[in-house]
């Protein structure tokens, strides 16, 4: 009964996270990014910024899951 509890709150919490991904996706408003470097700014859809942040995300965990070391014995 435990498990099919914890199914149901994890299909639940998915379910909110795509609506809300599939919601701040289909935004199509632009965005200024102002960088740290002199007058560099990057006009984007929040939809794109979103997509970029998660990307970058899940690269920084595979990263840090995996380790540098997983990661050099893959490459040798």
């Amino acid at each position: 009964m435990r498990n099919l509890y914890r199914i149901l709150v994890i299909l639940a919490v998915v379910a909110i996270f795509l609506i809300a991904f599939l919601f701040v996706t289909s935004n199509r408003d632009l965005v200024m990014i102002d960088l740290l470097v002199d007058s560099w700014q990057w006009q984007v859809s929040l939809g794109v910024l979103v997509i970029s942040v998660l990307a970058i995300g899940l690269l920084v965990g595979l990263l840090a899951g995996v380790g540098l070391r997983g990661i050099k014995g893959l490459f040798s």
